[in-house]
């Protein structure tokens, strides 16, 4: 944990600049304090008492009297503490407090406490920059944390000063810092990030050095942690994070009245907010599950997982996150069905360039991000070829991946999917067709379960559009959508498991589609028509019949159903 000279003479130089460009954008002006404690406790130092009063224009001064007593981090030293408290100085040499445009403090993980990710999540929720101290061979050994505000802070009263400082509000010629330990906005953010550590909260440690305390050495590595890239390589770029990041001081305090209210539960405190005015509300719900999280987590509106809805990979027909069957007879184009909207998935589409439709929707291209699996287990290279030359005769499907059944000495498809699962992106999946596939017989429930839960859990896992392209039984010619449902080949499984099935069938020159099955609420725009098609063998494209000719088997509207809703009423039925 140790810096060299000039590394941490530019890094506490880099700190206490940004630190006066935010004191002077809440209009602050003045002094600041290094200084060490009178006694060893809770920071172990060679020299107590230290002080050293600087203003904006005295940053090099500070740094080297940081240097001079720190040692370069060998031991006995000083590691300077700093007060950022703006100071006024007075006529007789004093120091008087005036406020601050900062707001930090201190979170160490002492002993065997483990920092806990959602203490700086809270922080950054509120625009607070937060970052991890180091110890030893740990990297999570605490949190810095920094708030720059809107308006200056007033101290706060938040009891008695350091040992050994008086408590007059004006500071005695050459003394250390007085007055409020912190300013308003201090406790709060300690509170927030929930670390026991009360001794250190107030106190203001540099980056860049190692701080000996009566918990061992800790160090917060490097001011720049807390930033974005790049924000505080000159002047106007500090400046600039600076104006960003300000907050205004009662988000904080409201936010903070909350996490007390909700007694400090994570849990509750996310899912209600940071309103005070909803408190009273919120905890009548927490009361009714007698005051546990885990049973309030699964009730009502705010259940755990509650925002999550489904999303489409083509919106009104395939869901991710779930399986999807497309299902027809041999010979009525469901392999190419299948291959196009692979191949739509895997091409990088330019700004403004408009989304290809499949089946009559356009597709959701900006949920098409990762890599497109196809399982092609019928159709060997020289098909898929010829119809990759037809679907993409300028090479754009650049994300298409192909699988055929043999993925190495031993492996199973199972293992296979666990191994894909590796990919970071998988928008969709398909399997071409779903028998070559399974282990076992299709007619039997347990291998067709087994199939479908590997499937799910990848979808689940991944948000992946997973695609099953299924047969009928032999001889199946239906006349709907909903009669594909009753004709296909195998278990039951087949029938219950698949979220929703895409029906196809043949009526002359044409190609009928619908949804079979739709088991997806009704408020997220399902296609509830059947549709009619030309078919395009030069081009292997399905072109959607205009206007009426386009429908078929169509559900009434909305309109129509409430019409008949109000007439129901009205008669008492």
């Amino acid at each position: 944990m140790m810096n060299p000279v000039d590394k941490i003479s530019e890094l506490i130089a880099a700190e206490l600049d940004t630190l006066w460009l935010a004191h002077r954008a809440v209009g602050l002006n003045g002094n600041m304090c290094l200084y060490t404690l009178p006694e060893q406790v809770p920071f172990r130092n060679k020299q107590a008492g230290v002080s050293f009063w600087f203003g904006p224009d005295d940053t090099e001064a500070a740094v080297q009297q940081v240097l001079q007593h720190y040692n370069n981090g060998h031991l006995p030293n000083s590691s300077l503490l700093l007060n950022p408290i703006v100071h006024a100085k007075q006529d007789d040499g004093s120091y008087k407090p005036i406020g601050s445009g900062v707001l930090w403090c201190t979170s160490l993980s002492l002993g065997i406490d483990v920092l806990k990710d959602e203490s700086a999540e809270r922080l950054w929720e509120l625009g607070v920059l937060a970052s991890t101290f180091h110890r030893g061979d740990s990297d999570r050994a605490g949190l810095k944390a920094v708030a720059f505000c809107d308006e200056a802070q007033a101290l706060a009263a938040d009891g008695p000063t350091p040992e050994g400082y008086g408590s007059n509000s004006t500071i005695l010629k050459g003394s250390g810092p007085q007055g409020g330990k912190t300013v308003i906005g201090c406790r709060e953010l300690y509170e927030l990030a929930n670390i026991s550590s009360e001794q250190y909260a107030h106190y203001y440690l540099l980056s860049g050095i190692s701080y000996l305390t009566n918990n061992g050495l800790f160090q917060h590595p490097d001011m720049t942690a807390l930033f974005p890239k790049g924000a505080l390589k000159d002047k106007a770029s500090r400046e600039k994070i600076i104006k960003k990041s300000a907050i205004h001081v009662q988000k904080l305090l409201d936010a903070n009245h909350c996490w007390n209210a909700y007694e400090r539960h994570h849990s509750l405190y996310q899912k209600f907010g940071t309103n005070p005015d909803d408190v009273e509300t919120n905890m009548k719900f927490f009361n009714l599950v007698a005051r546990d999280v885990e049973l309030f987590d699964s009730t009502g509106p705010l259940r755990k997982e509650a925002d999550e809805m489904f999303e489409f990979l083509v919106p009104g027909l395939v869901p991710r996150g779930c399986v999807t069957m497309l299902a027809a007879a041999g010979g009525t184009g469901k392999s190419s069905l299948a291959h196009q909207l692979c191949v739509m998935a895997s091409i990088d589409y330019e700004p403004g360039e408009e989304a290809p439709r499949w089946l009559g929707q356009r597709l959701a291209i900006e949920k098409c991000k990762g890599i497109c699996v196809y399982f092609a287990g019928e159709d060997g290279p020289p098909i898929i070829n010829a119809r990759a030359a037809i679907f993409d005769p300028a090479g754009r499907a650049r994300r298409l991946m192909f699988q055929r059944t043999n993925f190495g000495k031993g492996v199973t498809f199972y293992q296979h999917l666990k191994h894909l699962q590796k990919i970071p992106n998988v928008p969709i999946m398909i399997i071409d067709p779903d028998r070559k596939y399974l282990t076992g017989d299709e007619d039997d429930s347990g291998a067709a379960s087994e199939f479908f839960d590997a499937l799910e859990e990848f979808a689940v896992t991944k948000g992946t559009a997973v695609i099953i392209v299924h047969h009928l039984e032999k001889g199946a010619e239906p006349k709907s959508a909903r009669e594909v449902l009753d004709m296909l080949r195998g278990s039951q499984v087949f029938v219950d498991r698949p979220r929703v099935v895409i029906g196809m069938y043949r009526d002359g020159p044409y190609t009928i589609a619908g949804l079979a099955k739709n088991n997806i609420p009704p408020n997220l725009g399902m296609v509830t028509e059947e549709r009619v098609f030309a078919r395009d063998p030069k081009r292997l494209q399905l072109i959607w019949l205009p206007g009426h000719e386009g429908v078929r088997n169509a559900n009434l509207s909305p309109e129509e159903i409430e019409k008949l809703a109000e007439e129901a009423k009205k008669e008492g039925r």
